[in-house]
């Protein structure tokens, strides 16, 4: 329990007893009394939580993650409250990567550190985290707006501020997280190029050398992705004898049972991996070691002018969802979904979100194959069989008959033959049913 006391000059202060069975005071000044005995309930929490080893009640949490740093700091002194670490927007966001940097892969590191430059152009750096609010944070997903940033960008960096100020929270630093009920996560992608096995051969065909041509063939025919798990390959991956590839995956290597994953080769993938091996040198176990982002990007376009196709952006994302959506049209899509490397939900938002026009007309030439032996097959039998005389004399039957008979016509008039599934559950005859009432 904690008490208050009342000096003759007017100020007060409170005093309780710690877990060590110390007692404690403190100095309020000259403050009303109200305030006070507001204050000492909070202090009796903070208490009974250090005696027990129990968390404060959420009430509490939030007020100590509001208050100025003044009152804090003296709730620290006399150890109820633990030492504010990266009080402030930019100390802690520096904090944070820093202590992220040795598990985070060097992309979503850079990610993050983008997200940080966004946060510090529009916030203070010396702006306390406890004092950035709900609102603050919808300005600032403004501000990004206004900057010309696409809607997939502001979502990213929105879900990257959501993480780190997560983590701000689990540690108590701040109550509650200003930018939890901002709009985040991966945007469904509206880009539906499809590259056909006609294109990509034309520009396999135009790749000045077998490693170029096992590249797109990688990206087309095994939908990997390039340079992070195609780079990887060495020939001991490749199972010549049972058609089978295996593939190392770094993005999501992190998630158990996803460090690897097993991809069917094809015959003309198989091709293009004997006419590589054949050409490898002694003792050359990658696959593809070409490297230079703008290098590549240039010989790409003129291998694109050389095939005479149309361009397509992001070069290797579009060959790796046209190979889903191919492998879709013969595949069920849950072993699909296994051999890309990601879930089905996935495959629903990113990849398989077009139909290709080969399947369309696939799918047009069996409809109209189907509608055409129906045609056939009603002129042989001058579309009059038995099933039409039955049917009709059915109806002719059920017009004559009054309401008072319809339980008689619970059954078809041609249900004369036994059913499929034979003796152990016979199709009955006739339905027993109480006649209908008027």
């Amino acid at each position: 329990m904690a008490s208050i006391t009342t000096r003759k000059n007017g100020s007060r202060f409170i005093s309780f007893v710690n877990a060590a069975g110390e007692p404690r005071h403190i100095t309020l000044g000259k403050v009303p009394r109200r305030y006070a005995e507001a204050l000492k309930v909070k202090v009796e929490d903070l208490a009974s939580a250090a005696l027990h080893g129990h968390s404060p009640s959420d009430d509490t949490t939030r007020w100590l993650a509001s208050i100025d740093d003044r009152l804090y700091e003296k709730l620290a002194a006399v150890g109820l409250a633990s030492e504010r670490i990266g009080a402030t927007i930019s100390a802690w966001i520096k904090q944070y990567l820093g202590e992220r940097e040795a598990d985070l892969k060097p992309e979503s590191l850079r990610k993050l550190k983008q997200t940080q430059v966004k946060l510090l152009a529009h916030f203070n750096e010396d702006t306390p985290l406890r004092k950035i609010t709900h609102e603050d944070a919808v300005a600032w997903r403004r501000f990004l707006k206004d900057l010309g940033l696409s809607e997939a960008a502001i979502k990213t960096h929105s879900g990257n501020a959501k993480t780190m100020l997560a983590a701000a929270v689990r540690r108590k630093i701040i109550a509650e997280n200003p930018f939890t009920m901002l709009k985040s996560g991966p945007t469904a992608s509206r880009y539906t190029r499809y590259v056909t096995p006609e294109e990509i051969e034309r520009v396999i065909d135009a790749c000045p050398d077998s490693e170029w041509r096992l590249l797109f063939g990688l990206a087309r025919y095994a939908g990997l992705r390039v340079p992070s798990e195609s780079h990887l390959l060495t020939w001991a991956d490749v199972d010549f004898e049972r058609g089978r590839l295996t593939v190392r995956s770094p993005k999501t290597e992190r998630h158990e049972g996803h460090e690897q994953r097993v991809v069917p080769i094809t015959p003309r993938l198989m091709a293009l991996l004997h006419a590589r091996f054949d050409d490898c040198s002694e003792g050359e176990e990658r696959l593809i070691t070409i490297g230079g982002k703008g290098a590549v990007i240039r010989l790409v376009r003129r291998i694109w002018a050389r095939a005479g196709v149309e361009p397509w952006s992001r070069l290797w994302q579009t060959l790796r969802s046209s190979c889903e959506k191919e492998w879709a049209m013969t595949f069920p899509q849950y072993a699909v979904s296994k051999w890309i490397g990601h879930s089905i939900m996935v495959s629903g938002r990113h990849y398989a979100n077009a139909v290709p026009d080969e399947l369309l007309d696939k799918a047009a030439s069996m409809a109209g194959s189907a509608q055409r032996n129906a045609q056939q097959k009603a002129h042989e039998t001058g579309g009059n069989g038995e099933n039409d005389e039955c049917a009709a004399s059915a109806d002719e039957s059920r017009n004559s008959r009054s309401i008072r008979e319809l339980r008689d016509n619970s059954t078809s008039p041609c249900s004369g033959k036994k059913w499929s599934r034979g003796d152990s559950n016979p199709r009955p005859e006739t339905v027993s049913a109480m006649p209908l009432r008027v």
